[in-house]
């Protein structure tokens, strides 16, 4: 049995042409959540999510609904077959929306609305930049070789905390090039496929624009505490929720902080709400006592 959970959303990174489709076929629920979001935003977003084009799905603001949306209808499968409230809720970027409308601090509505409009903006105010993973190398290593090269002239910087093996940075490609060029050698550095350099400094216009959409917002309290990317810690007041999503953009996703916060306070398992398991991995390298579970696995039985 499933208890002392706590519900985990990834990111960019899970989508695919096809994504969502045989959830959308074999369960009712996950096709009412598809085909109400279609409705909401007046756009067919089941056939790019279906049948793409690749380019079109690969748009920042269609890959974050996308991805929201097919999280949800992982949840809304699975939601009614979890015993007891999660202890914790908790997601990775954009996953963290998921979270919010999880816990009921936004409705699905908004959450919509808001993904939406964090996408177009992004899109329209994303600069030129690139991100890649740094493998092998610590964390205070990674961040000290960012910070000196930031300070050179070429901004970089460390901006995904995902596991104890593996932090993202993002920055200019003269500073990403900068990384690669001094840390030869030290360990493995995997560039990866984004349309800019997301949660870095150089997001901060997208995020003063995008401030002022979630002003717009009705959120309450969530029904379970909330742990945010920018905090790394657990929040039930819908402030402290605001607040943190207001700086989340162009903020680090402190991802090793967050699951150490959610393991340190009690959760046994984590339940990863998503088609694809990306943060399974990671959070079994963070918090090795733990067990962490795909929602499809729960599905399946």
């Amino acid at each position: 049995m499933v208890k002392n959970y706590s519900l985990v959303f990834p990111g960019q990174g899970v989508q695919g042409i096809g994504m969502a489709r045989d959830l959308y076929g074999k369960y009712p629920q996950a096709a009412r959540t598809l085909d109400y979001a279609c409705e909401i935003l007046g756009t067919d977003l089941k056939k790019i999510m279906f049948d793409g084009p690749e380019n079109e799905l690969n748009r920042i603001s269609l890959t974050q609904l996308a991805v929201f949306v097919s999280n949800m209808m992982v949840y809304d499968v699975i939601k009614d077959a979890l015993p007891e409230k999660p202890m914790f809720t908790a997601g990775h970027s954009l996953g963290e929306y998921c979270a919010l409308s999880s816990s009921g601090a936004l409705s699905f509505e908004d959450a919509l609305k808001l993904v939406a409009a964090r996408g177009r903006i992004m899109e329209e105010n994303c600069p030129e930049g690139a991100m890649a993973a740094v493998i092998g190398m610590r964390t205070m290593d990674v961040s000290g070789l960012c910070k000196s090269i930031s300070e050179s002239g070429n901004l970089v910087e460390a901006v995904n905390f995902n596991s104890r093996k593996q932090t993202v940075i993002s920055g200019t490609p003269d500073g990403i090039e900068a990384f690669k060029a001094q840390a030869a050698g030290k360990g493995r550095i995997i560039p990866l496929k984004t349309a800019g350099p997301f949660h870095s400094f150089l997001m901060r216009k997208a995020q003063e624009i995008f401030t002022r959409e979630i002003d717009k917002v009705y959120f309450s309290d969530p029904a379970f505490p909330l742990v945010s990317n920018a905090t790394a810690k657990g929040s039930a007041k819908s402030s402290e929720v605001i607040a943190a999503l207001k700086t989340q953009i162009a903020s680090p996703v402190q991802w090793v902080a967050s699951v150490e916060y959610m393991a340190g306070r009690g959760t046994e398992m984590f339940v990863e709400c998503a088609e694809k398991s990306v943060l399974s991995s990671m959070i079994k390298n963070i918090a090795p006592d733990t067990q962490a579970l795909s929602a499809m696995i729960l599905i399946g039985e």
